[in-house]
């Protein structure tokens, strides 16, 4: 009965190149989990502010977000291979310098400079990895679907890995450890990618119109769809901040990383849950649903004591937040035309990171004035906020997704500055997407 769900996965790992490409980026995605915790660790414990600690981890998430709206459209334009590069290399160089600063104490607006060209230099691994799925597979509709799951698995699974990675380093090198084993990652990560040419997509240069000068924001219905990522965001943020809090004050600050890896796993089990199974209902319906379940589930974690029971919640928790993402993400594709599909889907995955970036600084604001309870309290908020606006937007979520075609999977996916899956990989639609049309 195993192999069945496991069957198309294998399937497209076949195909010549993929294997290698895959792996590369799970090298080079996988600091995402381990510097974002490393942050907190190593700034708390240097300066004994946890609210700095979220300030820089929000700066971080701000800048990856807002970069990636460029660095994903440049490499359309110049190909990967050159960004591939360069930007590891700043990247790395900017991190190495930031945990420099913070032990020499250069200053907070030093620290805070170097973070902000660390994230404003971090790759878009998940769109570079995407565009070369829709290349390999020649844009056949069942395998990119296969694809696109594949790696929204692989999302969760370096959040389940990295945390337990980021701690272990942490107490058992020293802090500074998940920093600097994060930039080696990347760098080699990114440069095995740029090796690998015969995968790297085309360049292609849309032609310029009218129509490709409107902003995907005018889309009836994305801009609330934005908003309610951002409540998912918040809750994102301040439990990260909360949970090293947590545990760091109840005596077993390791346990950190357990907790947070248990909350990815529960994800990435959620996210193969739902997404192999083709439900009845609307994208919209689906979102509602499962914003309800993830509020639902949040609400006793701010009045937990114990940190097994904090990681037995997490891990339930966990299961709602990847169906969440899916159906927020699947709606995005949809209420956006195909030409505009990487911009919608960076619109809500910004959503995700200004939500983030909130959660993480005024997370680490309440636990250091008010207490870690007060933190999650604000993660359950965030969750709450996600489902008002889901409630208050059926209407014209269904009117505007209803007769949206599929997308055109050769259009380069969005990055992912934040965990979950990436939308693409399930869709409520089972016609094909439409042959594309040859070129001269």
């Amino acid at each position: 009965m195993l192999a069945n769900p496991l069957r198309p996965f294998i399937a497209v790992l076949r195909i010549p190149g993929a294997m290698a490409f895959s792996s590369a980026g799970f090298v080079a995605r996988l600091p995402l989990a381990t510097v974002s915790l490393g942050l907190i660790l190593y700034v708390s414990n240097e300066t004994g502010s946890y609210a700095f600690a979220g300030l820089l981890q929000a700066l971080f998430a701000i800048t990856s977000a807002v970069a990636a709206l460029f660095t994903s459209r440049l490499a359309d334009r110049i190909g990967q291979r050159p960004l591939l590069i360069v930007l590891p290399f700043i990247y790395s160089s900017a991190l190495i310098l930031f945990v420099a600063a913070v032990h020499m104490s250069w200053g907070r607006w030093i620290q805070s400079i170097l973070i902000v060209l660390a994230g404003a230099t971090f790759p878009s691994f998940g769109s570079f990895v995407r565009a070369r799925w829709a290349y390999v597979t020649n844009r056949q509709t069942q395998k990119l679907r296969s694809a696109f799951a594949l790696e929204s698995i692989i999302d969760e699974l370096i959040f389940a890995i990295g945390p337990l990675l980021a701690t272990t380093l942490a107490f058992s090198l020293g802090f500074p450890s998940p920093l600097i084993v994060g930039a080696a990652l990347t760098l080699v990560g990114g440069l095995l990618l740029a090796s690998l040419k015969s995968t790297a997509p085309p360049i292609h240069i849309a032609p310029p119109s009218v129509e490709s000068q409107q902003g995907a924001l005018r889309q009836a219905g994305l801009f609330t769809l934005v908003v309610a990522t951002t409540g998912v965001g918040v809750l994102f943020g301040s439990f990260d901040v909360a949970v090293v809090a947590f545990t760091a004050k109840s005596g077993a600050p390791a346990f950190a990383g357990l907790i947070l890896s248990l909350w990815a796993l529960g994800s990435m089990f959620g996210g193969i849950l739902f997404g192999s199974r083709h439900l009845n209902i609307s994208l919209p319906r689906q979102l509602l649903f499962t914003s309800m379940l993830m509020f639902i589930i949040a609400l006793p974690i701010p009045f937990l004591n114990s940190s097994v029971l904090l990681a037995f919640v997490a891990f339930l928790s966990g299961f709602a937040i990847a169906p969440t993402l899916i159906s927020a993400f699947s709606l995005a594709e949809r209420l956006v035309p195909p030409r505009l599909l990487t911009e919608g889907l960076t619109w809500a995955n910004s959503g995700l990171a200004i939500g983030f970036a909130g959660g993480a600084s005024v997370g680490g604001y309440l636990v250091d004035t008010v207490g870690t309870g007060w933190a999650f309290a604000l993660g359950v908020l965030g969750a709450a906020f996600t489902l008002m606006v889901s409630v208050a937007s059926q209407k014209v979520w269904e009117h505007n997704s209803a007769e949206r075609p599929l997308p055109d999977p050769a259009i380069v996916l969005n990055p992912d500055p934040m965990p979950g899956p990436t939308a693409g990989g399930f869709v409520d639609d089972p016609h094909p997407l439409p042959k594309p049309e040859p070129t001269s």
